[in-house]
């Protein structure tokens, strides 16, 4: 996970065990977290993504107010985390069932470290290519917002007298003579005429 080493990630704990909270910490791959915080309670945990947006979630099941499952179904349209719930063996069938088609990993105790550091590489990447593509989201949100004004100011200047060719010239040397982007320039352009 080279390509990670740059890229810091938030991390929610959700357990009543203080052991597990230990354990869980030494088996996550290293420098991978910038926040790492631990909650006891399904409502505690309710409460901190309320306040913050966490990446990954790592849920010990049962938890000290409930199993876990409806803590996380209650967050699959609310966030974008990867979830993975460690539960009880005689009931992990039961909890994968549930939970699969949600992307919720889940992982049977006893566990082993290597499983846990395995399991949040993978959430981690399915994170990064989350992010990545919300990025890559925004700048086409933000060229197609540019692509309106600049058309919006062009047809203004078509109103105005200009032809189509004339409008698109006027809009590349005005950004090019003052240093603007053609975006401020259909601004400014649209501004004028209304």
């Amino acid at each position: 996970m080279a390509g990670n080493s740059r890229m810091q990630y938030s991390l929610l704990m959700v357990s009543s065990s203080e052991q597990f909270n230990i354990l869980t910490k030494k088996a996550l791959p290293s420098g991978l977290f910038n926040v790492i915080e631990t909650r006891k309670s399904a409502s505690g945990a309710k409460r901190e993504v309320l306040e913050r947006n966490y990446d990954i979630i790592i849920i010990n099941a049962p938890l000290m107010d409930e199993m876990g499952t409806d803590f996380v179904l209650g967050l699959q349209d609310k966030i974008n985390a990867g979830i993975l719930m460690i539960t009880p063996a005689e009931i992990s069938g039961n909890v994968t069932e549930m939970l699969i088609d949600y992307g919720v990993i889940v992982l049977a105790k006893p566990l082993k470290a290597s499983a846990v550091n395995q399991a949040v590489r993978m959430l981690v990447a399915n994170q990064k290519k989350l992010k990545d593509a919300e990025k890559r989201a925004k700048k086409a949100e933000e060229k197609l917002t540019e692509l309106k004004l600049i058309n919006r100011a062009k047809l203004l200047l078509i109103q105005s007298g200009m032809n189509e060719e004339e409008a698109e010239k006027y809009i590349i040397k005005e950004a090019m003579d003052r240093g603007l982007k053609k975006k401020t320039v259909a601004v400014e352009i649209i501004e004028d005429h209304n």
